[in-house]
């Protein structure tokens, strides 16, 4: 197994994309990656308090990156932050880094969690580029996209107390992707099930048995493993 300060030595010269997450400048573009530091002290940001957490979790943990489907570096700290969608890690001197190349592929495995880096439709069929939970890989690929907002601190009106600055998940996203398509968005529903039977004519029925509803994620997980199979 390579070191790791290896990997990163390497990294710095392969991939003009890896870039050191500013510690200096306050915008909300490095907002997310201050707080994390300013958290473990006082809970503020330069006398600003902020609350919630624009990380899937704050703790780095180790896990393993992929890239390209051929070059595998294990045991890396790993963590979500998805406020600005991306994938951070730390190198040998505990620096925060980000690693994002449009030419190359990407998978992170870290937490129980599958991530890549990849196109896909948003909101009116804009192609966007971030990052994707992979729940279901096949011919169907299923991905779930995360969200999270910054919202400013408000004023007490009337009865509505005040609020302070404040990171707040928003609800995810479900896509789908059928073989090398661009992933896009689907409303998980019973619409989805009759979509769905171009490739199991008998998934309604196979969900009505089992009891699955696409609305939960778990059963959207087994239709589409059902499909695949």
């Amino acid at each position: 197994m390579k070191p790791v300060w290896i990997f990163f030595l390497l990294l710095s010269f392969s991939y003009p994309a890896l870039s050191q997450v500013s510690q200096t400048t306050i915008n909300l573009d490095n907002l997310s990656d201050k707080i994390s530091y300013e958290e473990s002290k006082t809970n503020t940001l330069d006398g600003i308090y902020v609350k919630g957490t624009p990380y899937l979790n704050k703790e780095f943990t180790p896990g393993e990156v992929v890239i390209d489907d051929s070059i595998t570096y294990p045991n890396i700290p790993l963590r979500y932050n998805i406020y600005t969608d991306k994938i951070q890690f730390l190198n040998a001197q505990k620096q925060i880094r980000v690693l994002d190349n449009s030419q190359q592929t990407y998978r992170f495995e870290f937490g129980n969690h599958t991530f890549t880096i990849r196109d896909y439709l948003g909101d009116q069929g804009k192609v966007k580029h971030g990052v994707l939970e992979v729940l279901a890989d096949g011919h169907i690929q299923l991905y779930k996209k995360y969200q999270v907002d910054f919202e400013q601190a408000t004023k007490a009106i009337g009865y509505k107390d005040a609020e302070p600055n404040r990171f707040v998940r928003q609800d995810d996203e479900f896509l789908i992707a059928m073989g090398k398509a661009v992933p896009q968005r689907i409303r998980p529903n019973k619409k989805l099930l009759k979509k769905l039977a171009r490739f199991k004519p008998n998934i309604e029925q196979y969900a009505k048995s089992h009891k699955l509803k696409p609305k939960s994620e778990q059963d959207l997980i087994q239709l589409i493993q059902y499909c695949n199979n």
